[in-house]
């Protein structure tokens, strides 16, 4: 990937999982200076190995949001926590449970970013706030009207009336090798259990190909003005049912089993996943390819499904968990007495018994005379067991005399 012509300082929101820190990473090898929000240790572990510096801010709140834009002197902020209602639409339940959060933080950041004086602002918005229609939705088309996206496009009301320069981009359902949701239905899929069905199609994104747009979108030279809706999705569209299958064929397993329809599923509500399985939710990308040249690497759902797969074989090859738990302790230790000159001790030889001396402690073995042969009256062949025998009983003979004498 070549580098940016001009450099900027970046702070990104969610970016310890998922879409974040795949964002994080792309601009990093781009020569851009990251800052990014953690809430975990484990996060905060991935981002500094990545190379960027990670923060704890409270999201919720925009003086402490404020703070972090601050030390990071912060040109761009890209705001990838609303990823936790954009994952597979199999974890629709939790996009409904976090809806209030993410307008909650979307709030925060922007007054935050606003109060900066960022040059640019990127945010993650979903796809599935198109209504569903005949063709492939493009920017400007109808938004849905439900009570269940109320806080997702409640959101993205907000930031169209700040003062906010940007883009906010309206993807398809998010999955990799880091989406929390992706790694819950290969789980699922690993452990045989039927998956909620959905057959019609919608449109996908990699969270790999997901962070090259907002990289295009950060160091395009035309300016925008206030934010604009722009979508982001793979060429290929296909349904849930395809997403469980390309996973089972990445892992190497049969075809997933699904879940068939209830006697009385018509008398119980439909929840956000239901609807998201059942809506068709495909959206056109043309507008990013054509005005900033993005193509996406993983062109179909089975390619993106291979790549998760292969990061998944490399955290379970190496676990960098169990590397800091064995050897911090010890690595802190010799770098701080190498800090301090600390000389190694020398090492401790094991005592040596003098082999004369030994020779001479060590009593000589007392020879044991060999059994005689039993009496015979004719040529009966020497039988060694029988010697055997016949010393073991002359023996316990002996000690029981002895015994009878002391008593």
């Amino acid at each position: 990937m070549a580098e940016a012509k001009n450099k900027m300082s970046v702070f990104v929101t969610g970016g310890a999982e998922d879409v974040g820190l795949a964002t994080a990473r792309a601009l990093l090898k781009r020569g851009h200076k990251v800052v990014a929000s953690a809430c975990t240790s484990e996060g905060a572990l991935a981002l500094r190995q990545a190379g960027a510096l990670p923060v704890y801010p409270d999201l919720g709140r925009a003086s402490s949001v404020l703070s972090a834009l601050e030390m990071a002197q912060a040109d761009v902020v890209v705001h990838a926590i609303p990823q936790f209602c954009g994952g597979l639409p199999h974890s629709g339940e939790a996009f409904a449970a976090r809806g209030a959060q993410l307008l909650r933080f979307t709030e925060a950041v922007a007054e935050a970013a606003a109060r900066h004086g960022v040059g640019r602002f990127i945010a993650l918005s979903f796809g599935y706030l198109y209504e569903a229609g005949h063709d492939a939705a493009q920017e400007g088309d109808q938004d849905i009207h439900d009570s269940e996206y109320a806080p997702m496009l409640a959101a993205e009301a907000l930031l169209k009336d700040s003062r906010l320069n940007g883009y906010i981009v309206r993807s398809g359902y998010v999955y990799g090798g880091a989406n929390p949701s992706t790694a819950a239905l290969a789980d699922a899929v690993m452990a045989s259990r039927r998956l909620p069905a959905g057959a019609a199609p919608a449109s996908w994104i990699h969270e790999d190909d997901l962070a090259a747009v907002f990289a295009a979108l950060l160091e395009a030279e035309t300016e925008p003005e206030g934010m604009t809706i722009i979508n982001a999705a793979a060429d290929s569209a296909c349904s849930p049912d395809d997403c469980a299958r390309a996973i089972s064929a990445a892992l190497g397993l049969d075809a997933p089993r699904f879940a068939g329809e209830g006697r009385f599923d018509f008398l119980r509500q439909k929840t956000l996943r239901d609807k998201l399985l059942d809506r068709e939710v495909v959206i056109s990308s043309r507008k990013l390819r054509d005005e900033f040249g993005w193509q996406p690497r993983h062109a179909t759902i089975e390619s993106g499904m291979e790549a998760a797969a292969m990061v998944w074989r490399m955290q379970d090859a190496v676990n960098a968990d169990d590397f800091y738990n064995a050897y911090e302790d010890k690595a802190a230790q010799a770098i701080e007495d190498f800090a301090y000159d600390v000389a190694l001790p020398e090492p401790v030889a094991a005592a040596e018994t003098p082999v004369a001396a030994a020779a001479e402690a060590a009593p000589e073995p007392t020879p044991v005379p060999a059994a005689p042969p039993p009496p015979s009256d004719g040529p009966t062949p020497w039988n060694e067991d029988e010697a055997k025998r016949e010393e073991r009983r002359r023996r316990a003979l002996e000690r029981k005399a002895k015994r009878a004498a002391r008593g």
